[in-house]
């Protein structure tokens, strides 16, 4: 009876250690775009958005698009909180409403602010001790990028850099080959 309880809990403990190695494997993303929309996403946008981008990036930059099927405040705080994500897009009104927080990287140094003035908020900067209110590009329209090619015409969502990507300046990248037309 104990002989078959230890040989039970040794086989148990290798299929956990097998299936904590076997997670480890594959390929993880270089960038994950995220994108939670204000109705819903058509079907096969995520996935004609990261052929053009796998296009442009090649094998050596893996780019990830993953998507809400509609909008939630709870998933979005997960996901702004667990970080991980290179670019969020999101509706218009949230956005607005939490660039003023400081989630989001100025987006100045890489884009021309005239060209988006939609995208041109207001925003705390810097640390806790140290803030300061900055007006700014902030956000891009989505409306003047490929998704709108891909078949996704949703009006009044932005994109955006948030403060905790993993790599901003791919980030960066990723947004100016998702602007192109």
């Amino acid at each position: 009876m104990l002989l078959k309880r230890n040989r039970a809990f040794f086989a148990g403990l290798t299929l956990l250690v097998l299936c904590i190695a076997l997670s480890g494997c594959g390929s993880k993303a270089d960038l994950t775009v995220f994108i939670m929309p204000k109705e819903y996403l058509p079907d096969g946008v995520t996935t004609k958005v990261q052929e053009k981008l796998t296009e442009k990036f090649g094998e050596d930059k893996k780019i990830v698009i993953n998507a809400s099927p509609m909008y939630n405040d709870q998933k979005l705080i997960v996901e702004i909180a667990a970080g991980g994500n290179g670019v969020l897009i999101l509706p218009k009104e949230t956005l607005v409403n939490m660039i003023k927080q400081g989630p989001a990287v100025q987006l100045d140094e890489w884009f021309d602010a005239a060209a988006y003035p939609e995208g041109v908020m207001e925003s705390e900067i810097g640390d806790s001790k140290n803030l300061k209110l900055v007006k700014g590009l902030f956000a891009i329209p989505v409306e003047k990028t490929i998704f709108k090619d891909a078949g996704y015409n949703e009006p009044d969502m932005l994109m955006i850099i948030p403060a905790n990507a993993p790599d901003q300046e791919l980030s960066a990248a990723v947004m100016k080959e998702l602007i192109k037309s």
